[in-house]
């Protein structure tokens, strides 16, 4: 396939996914809902608007949570990140774009990345694929000067894209994009979450933060499914982790290095920060996010979605509510800090009970 071919097929490609995005239909229930957090009767706390601040990469933002990677490089997506990075800009959390490893095949796509990237003094993040060549990485870090780097890692949706990548050797690609691009690095899945093995080998690489992003949110399984033309993969729709699923998987992770709950490195290895994303439906998933462990929290479809439907200021106002709502739930919990989320108390029911003891069984340190 020629250059020009390829860059048509993946602009193509990305309009499909806004479009299927903007129609499709993210579960009105999940994970999330199987969790209970134990709220203190007297809380012995007083509500204020700064308990939500937190630092990203180093960087004081106002919320533990940032506008996920969605799209980018072409008309329609750079337009959308226009209006993201001015609502990440006006509520003072971080924006991460969506893949730019189109600007490989395109370059002329970087324009509408660093005409967005003007509009935000806030923390962003540049997302690329595993595949991304480091001459590529280097030039984004260069021109949009990202606090950290995504990789994202999508096995399940390029087996059901129709024209998907199936060569999925990614560890040592990985290894060289974190060591080219001087940033720190995410490795992010895109909605099918993360196992235990795989969080440990990432952090046995060194990689800085997880994004587990779990199922139930943007399903891109579906997404793909309908872009082909024959070959039904309906049946891998609820592949993979939810993000809760994938939280308690990096709580076993830390367990299988040995670590101590707080952060501290044990024979050079440290469990790298975790991100939840997927699925995030409003501030009460956020908190519950960080009681399961979460540094941040990562919000796309809801975020995507009232931007379409309701356009920009509304989703300013989004944001900024959520924001006000978190604080109030950080204290009604109990809680002074965004850091102290994690010793919120929680149950959950009887079925993610049962996940987390069938994982127990699987993952004694000789078995993975």
């Amino acid at each position: 396939m020629s250059e020009e071919a390829l860059r048509q097929a993946a602009a193509a490609r990305k309009k499909d996914h806004i479009a299927l995005a903007r129609h499709s239909k993210r579960p009105e229930e999940n994970d999330f809902d199987k969790i209970f957090l134990v709220r203190p009767t007297l809380p012995e706390t007083i509500s204020n608007s700064t308990n939500t601040e937190c630092n990203f990469f180093g960087f004081r933002v106002q919320a533990p949570f940032f506008i996920n990677a969605m799209t980018g490089g072409i008309e329609e997506g750079d337009s959308i990140n226009r209006s993201l990075c001015k609502a990440s800009e006006e509520n003072g959390i971080p924006m991460a774009f969506g893949s730019a490893s189109f600007v490989e095949i395109n370059p002329d796509a970087l324009e509408g990345f660093v005409e967005a990237r003007k509009l935000t003094n806030q923390p962003v993040l540049v997302n690329v694929n595993a595949n991304t060549d480091v001459k590529t990485v280097k030039l984004l870090v260069k021109s949009l000067d990202p606090i950290a780097l995504q990789i994202h890692v999508n096995a399940v949706q390029e087996l059901v894209m129709p024209e998907g990548n199936r060569n999925w050797i990614w560890k040592e690609k990985i290894g060289s994009i974190r060591e080219a691009a001087g940033v720190p690095v995410i490795v992010k899945e895109v909605g099918f979450g993360f196992d235990v093995a795989s969080i440990k080998a990432l952090a046995e690489m060194g990689i800085e933060a997880v994004d587990v992003s779990g199922k139930g949110g943007t399903n891109f399984c579906d997404i793909e499914n309908c872009r082909r033309e024959r070959g039904d993969f309906s049946y891998l729709s609820e592949c993979g982790f939810s993000t809760v699923q994938s939280l308690i998987n990096a709580r076993f992770a830390r367990e299988l290095l040995s670590l101590p709950e707080e952060e501290e490195e044990e024979e050079g290895i440290s469990l790298p920060e975790v991100i939840a994303s997927g699925g995030i439906r409003n501030p009460l998933d956020i908190l519950k996010s960080l009681a399961l462990g979460a540094k941040w929290v990562g919000v796309s479809g809801q975020f995507l979605s009232t931007l379409l439907s309701s356009g920009e200021d509304a989703l300013v106002e989004e944001i900024g509510e959520w924001k006000e709502q978190l604080s109030g739930l950080i204290s009604l919990y109990g809680q002074s800090s965004t850091d102290s989320c994690q010793y919120i108390p929680w149950i959950c029911d009887v079925e993610l009970e049962s996940y987390a003891r069938q994982m127990a069984r699987l993952i004694s340190p000789g078995e993975i």
